[in-house]
């Protein structure tokens, strides 16, 4: 997944504009100290009160040239995912809604990765924030940047958590909330979320599909967790679990309190956010997010449907890179079981060029184990084979 080149200079140039200035070392520096608050607000400080928080102009334009990369990314990896691994196939003309998306960052990104898969796709597409600023340079971006896409592109000044105050005139194919949702019920109990949930169904197609990205923190993560548990467990199936998890039964991560859901991905860093990272000094080479993704239907036939257990001990996604132990090769994942399985390999099987390919497996790689054998202890499994078809997401 690479940023595009146009949005980067398309950022740079409202940066400059906001601060006079025309160097984009001189502008990546001024945007530092604002990204830096912006960054502490999204994760370690997590502020009381978000609404209306971005809408200085600075505040802005530290966000799309820094945040709106990583958002890009993060919404193209997840999006894509729902694509090829899961198989969803849009209608057209597809609506799309962006919730509590500022400037579109995960609109444009889903449009730009739906439209390379189905080329001729059209776009009816909205999104709901509560910035005017924002809102403002998306209709900008969208004129500028992405008219051919998004004939029909619309913002909605509303509050994301009332959905009747969206205006909408049909049902949406495909809502996407990124990094918004933990914001606007920060400190509400989950039943605020769990009744909203319930309101966005209404707004949702026949085949529609929910995509909600958070931040990888585990108050964050487990949150989603709790909320799939409960589109799990209910008596009346209303939702479907598409991803991340690979089957439908309860969290194993979440009755084991040990490790919570969470993706770990590798992106080639734009130069204007390795500009201000320079400053910063942040962790910005390797994006980290938690994300669920709910239909109404469930999803097409994959592996994880099918009823034979070998099968379903064998798709995983992982929860943990390579671990080298005392003669093994170690690995932790939750499989389409629902089980938090650990396997393991021995080195003695393995030729260098294996070992060093499944040391490249990072947190959140999805794919297929070739062949397991079930060993003594639960959830316990050797790989007889070291080759893991890692799924295209």
């Amino acid at each position: 997944m690479t940023y595009p080149q146009e949005l980067e200079a398309w950022w740079l140039a409202v940066a400059g504009r906001t601060l006079r200035l025309r160097d984009p070392k001189a502008v990546a520096q001024r945007l530092a100290e604002t990204a830096g608050k912006l960054s502490d607000a999204f994760t370690v400080s997590r502020a009381k009160n978000f609404a209306g928080g971005y809408a200085a102009p600075l505040t802005v334009a530290a966000y799309g040239n820094y945040f709106f990369p990583q958002t890009y990314i993060r919404t193209q990896f997840t999006v894509g995912e729902l694509l090829n691994f899961r198989g969803w196939t849009p209608p057209n003309p597809l609506r799309i809604l962006d919730l509590g998306g500022g400037a579109g960052a995960a609109l444009i990104a889903a449009v730009d990765l739906i439209v390379k898969k189905f080329p001729g796709m059209r776009f009816e597409a909205a999104v709901v924030d509560q910035s005017a600023t924002a809102l403002k340079l998306h209709r900008q971006l969208t004129r500028s940047e992405r008219k051919r896409h998004l004939f029909k592109s619309v913002t909605v000044s509303a509050d994301l958590t009332k959905p009747a105050a969206w205006q909408l005139t049909a049902p949406q194919d495909l809502i996407i909330a990124s990094f918004s949702l933990g914001e606007a019920f920060f400190q509400q109990p989950d039943a605020a979320v769990r009744d909203w949930l319930a309101q966005v169904r209404r707004q949702l197609s026949v085949s529609g599909v929910l995509v909600i990205l958070e931040p990888a923190l585990k108050e964050t993560a487990e949150r989603l967790e709790r909320l799939r548990d409960f589109v799990a467990n209910a008596a009346a199936r209303d939702w479907h679990i598409w991803g991340p998890c690979l089957h439908e039964k309860p969290c194993p991560l979440l009755a084991g309190q040990k490790h919570w859901c969470h993706e770990v991905r590798r992106w080639p860093v734009p130069p204007t956010v390795n500009r201000v990272n320079d400053k910063l000094r942040r962790s910005v080479w390797d994006l980290k997010h938690s994300f669920l993704i709910l239909g109404k239907t469930p999803p097409p036939l994959t592996l994880t449907n099918d009823a034979d257990i070998d099968k379903k001990a064998r798709c995983v996604r992982l929860l943990t890179p390579i671990v080298s132990g005392h003669g093994k090769l170690l690995l932790s994942g939750c499989n389409a079981d629902g089980e938090h399985a650990e396997y393991d390999i021995l080195k003695r099987q393995l030729a260098k060029p294996d070992e060093k390919k499944l040391a490249t497996l990072k947190r959140g790689d999805l794919g297929t184990l070739s062949a397991v054998k079930k060993l003594g202890g639960p959830r316990q499994y050797r790989l007889t084979s070291p080759d893991f078809t890692v799924s295209d997401a």
